[in-house]
């Protein structure tokens, strides 16, 4: 009986022992890092709040999602290289630098390429956004969806700006883009590229006269504290999107990776809908809070956009395309989808 008893006892600290046993314990970790703000309401915080609910509901908790907004994993480019390295399994992440990983995505950054949002969406949405989608499996990154930051507008602390000619002589701070980098030159003003947490500083000391944003982050980072210009110039659209680390999707079940590609639609789609809401509110409220607004109808935007296509465009086809030739058709394409 003695015997038994020893024999059931060492059997059971076998089991206790097991690395399986325990690891059947432990959730999967994924950690989900943007570099916008803090805000509840804020969309990216809303979508990113919708994504971990739903992977962790349909998930029955077996994975938890870690929540890292406002770049406390890093700015845009940090968090693109871990996710490709896998330090970081998802990121919410602007265009800016996406190009340098993805040339194509390039095409997305250039000035007046979309009309309006809904034929944004219905670029990205379609055959041409999938087909840049599948490119990021090349550098180790599995896109999940494209959602919106809205159109970026300029402000500044020296005048308004009505006309491409009103552009001379700025200082303008840009993302780490060769396309908006390039654009705001070719607008006349002088582009300054910076990280996005060193801005607001950067504008309060006078280092960059001014900056080109969606509304909803000029209110979110209180640059009407630092900028009295406001011009809806909309010469860029500020695609976002959701990328995950390769290497973690594979390690996850087929399960899993259902959970996960479906809850990243549902984030992404949840950010559309709260950003379309602000942009609505905007003008109001940062007019309210003293920036002198001049509005899209009182904005010769035909003179950015003739330099954009006749500058910008050609500059950038072989960079995007690999020829000149393919990149030519890719901007054609994006002009003609309905």
């Amino acid at each position: 009986m003695k015997r038994l008893t020893l024999f059931v006892a060492a059997v059971c600290l076998c089991l206790l022992a097991a690395p399986g046993a325990e690891a059947a314990k432990k959730p999967i970790i994924l950690k989900a890092a943007h570099n916008g703000n803090l805000q509840a309401d804020d969309a990216q915080n809303m979508a990113f709040d919708v994504f971990k609910k739903m992977v962790e509901e349909k998930s029955n908790g077996e994975i938890k999602v870690q929540l890292y907004p406002a770049a406390q994993l890093g700015d845009a480019r940090t968090i693109v290289e871990g996710v490709q390295m896998g330090t970081i399994e998802l990121g919410d992440i602007e265009n800016g630098p996406m190009g340098r990983f993805v040339p194509e995505a390039m095409l997305w950054d250039l000035p007046y390429i979309f009309r309006d949002i809904d034929h944004a969406h219905a670029v990205l949405d379609g055959p041409l956004g999938k087909e840049v989608q599948e490119l990021y499996l090349k550098v180790g990154i599995r896109h999940l969806g494209y959602n919106d930051g809205g159109f970026r507008s300029f402000t500044n602390s020296k005048r308004p700006i009505k006309s491409i000619a009103d552009m001379q002589g700025l200082k303008i701070r840009v993302m780490e883009s060769e396309v908006m980098i390039n654009t705001i030159n070719a607008f006349g003003a002088s582009a300054i590229p910076m990280a996005f947490g060193e801005l607001y500083s950067a504008l309060q000391q006078g280092v960059v006269d001014g900056q080109e944003n969606p509304l909803n982050l000029i209110e979110s980072q209180r640059f009407y504290e630092v900028q009295k210009y406001l011009s809806q110039t909309e010469h860029f659209y500020y695609p976002r999107q959701y990328i995950l680390s390769e290497k973690f999707w594979q390690k996850l079940s087929p399960e899993h990776q259902k959970i996960v590609a479906e809850a990243a639609l549902a984030g992404c789609a949840t950010q559309r809908k709260r950003i379309a809401e602000q942009e609505a509110e905007m003008l109001g409220i940062l007019g309210k809070l003293g920036m002198e607004i001049t509005p899209a109808k009182d904005i010769d935007k035909e003179s950015f956009a003739k330099a954009a296509r006749e500058k910008i465009y050609p500059m950038f086809y072989a960079k995007i395309g690999g020829t000149e030739a393919r990149g030519k058709e890719l901007v054609q394409r994006v002009i003609d989808t309905k």
